[in-house]
């Protein structure tokens, strides 16, 4: 199960040094940004998009995160193609809204299910430290 934290600060270097790092597996961060730009900051701080692997740590987000909007880093690989995770591993669990998968390349959280959207939207980032 996932351990999530959530940050107030500014820096994700700042948050884990103030949580109990490594005890903290997934710190969100409230800073609003594009995927690409959400994906490299997370890299930059040695640390990964986030990704859930079962239902269990989808529901220890959302305890965190609560209903708002974040990015998974989760991605469709073409206009038409299989959605994988940043490591290229397909998902085995999904939470997809009824009706979603309307060929956006980026996907996001919003009220507890999934969501495909453009790459360029802001929404908020949550880490998965490595």
């Amino acid at each position: 199960m996932l351990k999530v934290y959530a940050c107030t600060c500014v820096s994700l270097l700042t948050c884990i040094s103030l949580t109990c790092f490594p005890i903290v597996d997934v710190i969100l961060l409230h800073l609003f940004m594009n995927w690409m730009n959400a994906q490299k900051y997370c890299r930059q701080n040695y640390a990964d998009l986030v990704n859930t692997v079962d239902q269990v740590d989808h529901n220890e987000l959302l305890k965190t995160a609560g209903l708002g909007k974040f990015w998974l880093g989760l991605y469709r690989t073409t206009g038409n193609g299989v959605f994988v995770w940043l490591d290229q591993s397909r998902s085995s669990f999904t939470r997809w809204k009824l009706g979603q998968q309307e060929n956006e390349l980026c996907v996001r959280v919003y009220d507890g299910y999934w969501y495909d959207r453009d790459c360029d939207y802001s929404f908020s980032t949550i880490s998965h430290l490595r």
